[in-house]
């Protein structure tokens, strides 16, 4: 693992047993570590965060409660970077099509 947000993600996951949580609460505390890695026991972020969404979606469609929290957390910020991506592309395509207007 050389990403610091999947170790992050990995250690606040293996203290608990994060197979029994929901996929919610998974998210929750994914984003808490990415949000600050260098936190002992990150406070799971607050249920608005739109990002928690995005992760559910992706962890209902995949088997992750097979994988280890390492690959779990690997996954998890696979999935935030390609949303994160995706949205800003849509940024982009969306200013083009103002920018045409105008």
């Amino acid at each position: 693992m050389t990403d610091a947000r999947v170790c992050a993600v990995s250690e606040a996951l293996s203290p608990y047993a994060w197979r029994r949580l929901t996929p919610e609460m998974v998210s929750r505390r994914a984003l808490a570590a990415i949000d600050e890695p260098a936190a002992a026991d990150p406070v799971p972020v607050a249920r608005h965060d739109e990002r928690i969404g995005v992760l559910v979606e992706f962890l209902r469609g995949c088997r992750w409660r097979s994988l280890t929290a390492d690959a779990v957390s690997r996954q998890i910020v696979t999935a935030l970077d390609t949303w994160r991506h995706e949205s800003q592309w849509l940024e982009i395509e969306l200013r083009w099509l103002s920018d045409a207007d105008n």
